[in-house]
């Protein structure tokens, strides 16, 4: 016994529309605008004077991470604490506090771009 015609359309349509959602389709009539970005800084909070520390920063957007995010990474005060040269590491200097600035640069973002300041503190 064969399925009637309208159950045969019913489940062809279904799969259709499954294939269409996972191809993306949905992407078609989503609002448009930039997506949701997520900083987030890994690393220590509290420095040790006279000592460089290793960081790393994590960009999200859309859900997933950006790989190799192009970012301007600054100290507040670069008396207390400074960025070596490959800028993935910081070198506390003095007893202190400051804000650690992270920005992504990107040519597509116009305006405000996403920024994270993150509070650090040198202790002896």
């Amino acid at each position: 016994m064969r399925p009637p015609r309208s159950a045969v359309r019913l489940a062809l349509a279904v799969v259709m529309g499954a294939a269409a959602l996972a191809c993306g389709f949905a992407d078609v009539f989503r609002a448009a605008g930039p997506e949701a970005v997520i900083i987030t800084y890994v690393g220590d909070t509290i420095l040790h004077r006279d000592s460089t520390v290793p960081f790393r920063v994590v960009v999200e957007a859309g859900g997933g991470e950006v790989p190799a995010p192009r970012l301007r990474v600054t100290s507040s005060d670069t008396s207390v604490f400074d960025l070596t040269a490959g800028q993935d590491s910081l070198w506390a200097k003095r007893i202190g506090s400051a804000t650690l600035t992270i920005r992504v640069e990107s040519s597509i973002l116009t305006g405000n771009a996403p920024t994270l300041a993150q509070s650090l503190k040198v202790l002896p």
